[in-house]
């Protein structure tokens, strides 16, 4: 591994919320276990797929990785995305006990992702410093408080009974104080997220727009009017 790549690994996982604390030496003694794995996923491949055993969390260090499961009918519905260096995924399988997995992880583009087993998590005291062992055991309490929170947030979003329901909800719960929204995903994205057509989606933006409750431009969106938006919470 050269220099510039381990540098994009300790700089990606300073960023992470597993490894939140950490001093450099703390990573770089993470990196350095057994159980632990660096992989690089060509555009397309998967990280894993469903039915396969949960055995490891995964760090995205670079790279765009998509997690979605498809239906009995092929309907792939997008449940989210990995973009962030640092982010985190699949971890909560390792702890739940399922046998295999109900969803999969795909490379959108070229990417590289550090795999934990399961392994190291069953010696995690004898693996590294005590210090260390007791901030990594801290920090997926934090992250599993949080990815709890988003799942609730994730529940509302599809109970919602209409699509322009569904888009309001998006919409203020991803907007600053300004109007915009935080998070440009493209409309086969985002018509995933929100488990409408893609055709429904952009119908409904564009009635919007004429209606002077939203402004398009490309991906981005900016509410124009916050009152009319909120009509439909």
């Amino acid at each position: 591994m050269s220099k510039e790549e381990n540098d994009n690994i300790v700089q990606a996982l300073e960023h992470s919320g597993l490894c939140r604390e950490f001093t450099q030496d703390e990573i770089l003694s993470l990196i350095e276990e057994k159980d632990t794995d660096i992989k690089r996923y060509e555009k397309g491949s998967f990280v894993f797929e469903e039915d396969d055993t949960p055995d490891k969390l995964y760090v995205l260090i670079e790279g765009y990785v998509e997690v979605s499961k498809m239906t009995f009918s092929g309907k792939k519905i997008l449940i989210t995305t990995i973009e962030n260096p640092g982010d985190m995924f699949a971890e909560v399988y390792m702890f739940m006990g399922k046998g295999k997995y109900d969803m999969s992880a795909q490379a959108v583009e070229e990417s590289v992702v550090l795999s934990v087993s399961c392994d190291f998590f069953e010696n995690i005291s004898h693996n590294i410093k005590a210090g260390v062992s007791a901030k990594i055991r801290k920090n997926l309490m934090s992250i599993f408080a949080m990815k709890a929170y988003n799942l609730s947030g994730k529940v509302r979003l599809l109970g919602c009974g209409s699509i322009r329901e569904k888009i309001a909800l998006y919409l203020i719960e991803n907007q600053t104080a300004s109007g915009q929204i935080t998070k440009n995903p493209s409309r086969e994205e985002l018509s995933d997220y929100l488990n409408v057509t893609r055709p429904s989606l952009s119908r409904e933006l564009g009635n919007m727009e004429k209606e002077g409750i939203i402004k398009l431009d490309g991906r981005k969106i900016t509410i124009v009017s916050q009152d009319k938006l909120e009509e439909y919470l």
